[in-house]
């Protein structure tokens, strides 16, 4: 059985055994400032959605559901560095999970998308240091598995 947590944890384990793609930034947890000169940096978010009906078990409390989520990665490098900087390492990112598997959790398609300016990710009228930074996307498509 996992729950979104569990799956959460089990993505941040992943993620943190290869502290060479980071540093990472985690949903709701502090961190520190942005270096005043840029540095490459991964943000993660994590959506779960809703689940859906795989299998009956054998009554109630062992009936199989499927939860799909999207794992978002945004990779941020320096303004200027280039294109192939930041889906290299997107990619990087991407490779991690791609046709990842284990007994609850199941990653597909897992896609690196450029995004643009740093700026489009900070609420207008706002001062922040992204501006300074380019950023690509790494999306990958999961669900795990939940008994109940």
């Amino acid at each position: 059985m996992t729950t979104a947590s569990q799956a959460f944890a089990v993505i941040k384990a992943r993620l943190e055994a290869n502290p060479g793609l980071g540093p990472y930034r985690w949903p709701n947890e502090d961190a520190p400032a942005l270096p005043d000169t840029p540095a490459s940096f991964v943000f993660i978010d994590f959506n779960p959605d809703r689940g859906f009906f795989a299998a009956f078990g054998g009554g109630r409390g062992a009936n199989e559901q499927h939860n799909t989520a999207a794992l978002t990665l945004y990779q941020f490098v320096p303004r200027g560095e280039g294109l192939a900087s930041a889906t290299d390492k997107a990619e990087a990112l991407a490779a991690l999970f791609r046709s990842y598997r284990d007994a609850d959790i199941s990653c597909f398609a897992a896609s690196v998308i450029p995004g643009g300016s740093g700026s489009l990710m900070r609420p207008p009228g706002v001062e922040s240091e992204v501006d300074n930074y380019y950023f690509c996307v790494a999306e990958i498509e999961l669900f795990y598995r939940l008994l109940g």
